[in-house]
């Protein structure tokens, strides 16, 4: 590690280089029993990136946390890009083929982790983040502190070390799940750029998953033909509007079935289904288990 690095109170603002300077790498081996019981960070960083910087990837082991401290830069995963600016946060699966880079304009500096371990990937379905992948309007200040704390752990190597990198990955979580219920998943700036035809109708159907929304009076809230509206919207999400609207609804249901005791039942009709067989049917198509088996696995997890 570079001396520098001893002390982690990084200025925001830096000169642009001309080349990617890496101002600290950090990796970490953690045990299989550490896996099995923590969030583990695998690699950490602070990078200032020059005007080229890219990275592409078919798939890594775990998941990048890219913290945008300044200027700006894109993610492309599930074939969107989404545009990340300072003060935001990116988060990208590693089990699907993905992409980031700077803007040439603009080249962002990136706080960076890579997280694995135990319902990562069962928290990012969760938070949404196959279709949302930027959080935005988080408390900056308190998320930076938490990179911060990781990457001076991983500089000491306390002999705790995964213990202690679990809370403060913990601790990020928190803010993010925070982040997403009190700012409804309508999200208006994270939609990829190509939805702007059919933002609308992503929004309402984000914010009001129980309403019988139906292809005709959607498209007619974008006006916009039956026909090109659908055209757009397959465009703009990669599914038809009645399969990206069932996601949806599963989604919010697999947050009521971990935040709530509500029967099985009342949930289903709280994101829209009027019938418990056709709701059951589709959690499982989309999640692989029947709603209570679902329940009861995160149960036996805490």
């Amino acid at each position: 590690m570079q001396d520098r690095t001893r002390n982690m109170n990084y200025p925001i603002n830096r000169p642009i280089p001309a080349k990617t300077e890496f101002l600290v790498s950090c990796y970490n081996t953690p045990s299989e029993r550490a896996r099995r019981l923590f969030y583990v960070v695998i690699r950490a960083g602070h990078l200032l990136s020059a005007p080229d910087y890219r990275v592409e990837r078919d798939h890594l082991p775990g998941h990048d946390f890219l913290l945008c401290l300044s200027g700006s830069g894109f993610v492309l995963t599930g074939n969107r890009r989404f545009k990340v600016d300072a003060g935001e946060m990116a988060w990208i699966s590693g089990h699907h083929p993905h992409a980031h880079w700077a803007d040439p304009a603009d080249p962002w500096e990136l706080l960076w982790l890579r997280i694995d371990g135990r319902a990562m990937e069962e928290t990012c379905n969760i938070l949404s983040v196959p279709r949302l992948p930027v959080f935005s309007g988080i408390p900056i200040g308190s998320l930076r502190k938490e990179f911060l704390r990781i990457l001076k752990l991983m500089n000491l190597r306390p002999l705790a070390l995964d213990a202690m990198l679990n809370a403060a990955v913990a601790e990020i979580l928190a803010l993010l799940c925070e982040n997403r219920q009190a700012e409804p998943l309508d999200s208006f700036g994270v939609f990829p750029e190509e939805s702007a035809d059919v933002r609308e109708a992503l929004t309402k159907m984000a914010l009001y998953p129980d309403r019988p929304w139906r292809v005709a009076a959607l498209a007619r809230m974008c006006r916009l033909s039956e026909p090109h509206f659908y055209r757009k919207f397959k465009q703009a999400t990669g599914s038809t509007p009645i399969d990206w609207l069932r996601r949806e609804r599963i989604n919010h249901a697999r947050r009521r079935l971990l935040e709530s005791g509500d029967p099985i039942k009342q949930i289903s009709e709280q994101v829209g289904y009027n019938d418990p067989f056709f709701f059951s049917r589709d959690f499982k198509r989309y999640t692989g288990v029947a709603p209570k088996n679902y329940r009861n696995q995160h149960m036996r997890e805490i």
